[in-house]
């Protein structure tokens, strides 16, 4: 009967976003620029680390010093570092689980497409030998998304970890990193570079008469040697096509997989919150699982006391309420100073509506669970701050 007991009082306990989605193989954080993607991140993954005995590996875009600091470490790199159990429950949250933190390599990463779709090895050492090929990487929109896409699906094809969070980079868009796959492809086979590519196989003077005038520009400017040897690198490129067109498939795949799962990660500010909207009903059209709404740096919830901003009504529109607060308080309150307190508490109450406005509709337009983070006024840069951010997961 004790048992039993046990397991109902356990199971009509909340549960947390960390219990929920602590069973996945993969769990990956959008959203816009400057809403706190990565604090959310690394503190997810040690929410997971602390309430199951896995083996977390958050992976983070963001090489700031400070998300090092946070984590007691004193830098984040390519390779994977044990973050120290022993500070974790100093700071307050015991780990079940082991945290393992690791900054993307964009680098890295091409260098390994590279080797892994080239043709031979030859032709795999005359694209990293080549020249073009240090700046390439960053010649087109989704390029960090794209390393960040190979590097989930590598980490997760070699099953070291038991769950992966991905911090995804910061975006003009939340939707660049899911097209990334795509965008990737069709870069590597897009017509511009076949017809760059055209002139080291057949020659400049074989163009035929409308290019002339673009190729004696070209040759002016870069000169034919230059020319020759951009040709032959972009036809080198070009043979990855196939195997990039390969992989763009299988991470489409992954991505619409039951075990993945998608957690948008945004504040209430109109711009992050319009991008989170379309996030979500684009997720829903691709058919890749949301699994959560992160709402982070939200108002603490006594701002909307209705009783609270009536008494701050009578502050800043009654003289009266300066003679009211000093009996209260035993000490003499200037007039001025009880109206800035009294308006100052109704901005609060009107932002703080706003956001429950805002909250309600996106549980509509999500359609699943909005987990809120209070605003933390002290420094996510401390180990104690992520900590509080990880205890609202």
């Amino acid at each position: 009967m004790r048992r039993a007991s046990e397991e109902l009082a356990r199971d009509a306990r909340p549960q947390r976003l960390a219990d929920l989605l602590g069973g996945l193989d993969v769990v990956i954080c959008c959203g816009s620029g400057g809403v706190g993607k990565t604090t959310v991140s690394a503190a997810l993954a040690a929410a997971i680390a602390s309430t199951a005995d896995r083996r977390v590996m958050v992976l983070t875009i963001d090489p700031a010093r400070r998300l090092a600091s946070a984590l007691g470490m004193t830098g984040i790199g390519a390779d994977p570092v044990t973050v120290s159990a022993a500070r974790l429950r100093q700071a307050g949250l015991p780990l079940r689980g082991e945290l393992v933190a690791a900054m993307l390599d964009q680098k890295s990463v091409w260098d390994r497409m590279v080797e892994r779709y080239a043709p031979n090895r030859h032709v795999a050492e005359r694209i990293l030998d080549n020249r073009f090929y240090q700046g390439i990487s960053d010649a087109f929109v989704g390029s960090h998304e794209y390393a960040a896409m190979e590097a989930l699906y590598e980490l997760h094809e070699e099953g070291e970890y038991d769950c992966l969070v991905v911090d995804t980079p910061p975006s003009r868009s939340a939707l660049d990193f899911l097209e990334a796959p795509e965008r990737i492809s069709d870069f590597v086979g897009a017509r511009l570079l076949s017809w760059l590519a055209h002139p080291s196989r057949s020659g400049f003077h074989a163009m035929n008469f409308a290019a002339a005038p673009l190729l004696h520009i070209a040759d002016r400017l870069l000169g034919g040697e230059v020319l020759g040897e951009l040709g032959d690198f972009v036809g080198d490129l070009q043979t990855l096509y196939e195997g990039v067109q390969r992989r763009a498939r299988a991470v489409s795949r992954l991505l619409r997989s039951p075990r993945i799962g998608f957690v948008i990660v945004t504040t209430l500010e109109p711009a992050a919150f319009a991008e989170a909207e379309h996030f979500a009903t684009k997720l829903r059209e691709l058919s890749m699982p949301l699994r959560a709404v992160v709402v982070n740096r939200v108002l603490p919830g006594f701002l909307a006391d209705e009783a609270a901003v009536r008494a701050a009504d009578v502050l800043a529109d009654d003289h009266r309420g300066a003679q009211a607060l000093s009996r209260a308080i035993g000490a003499p309150v200037d007039a001025a100073a009880a109206v800035a307190l009294g308006r100052s508490y109704r901005l609060f109450f009107e932002l703080a509506q706003r956001e429950a406005r805002q909250l309600a509709r996106l549980e509509r337009i999500a359609d699943v669970v909005a987990v809120q983070v209070p605003l933390i006024t002290a420094p996510v840069s401390a180990l104690e701050g992520l900590v509080q951010v990880a205890s609202a997961l």
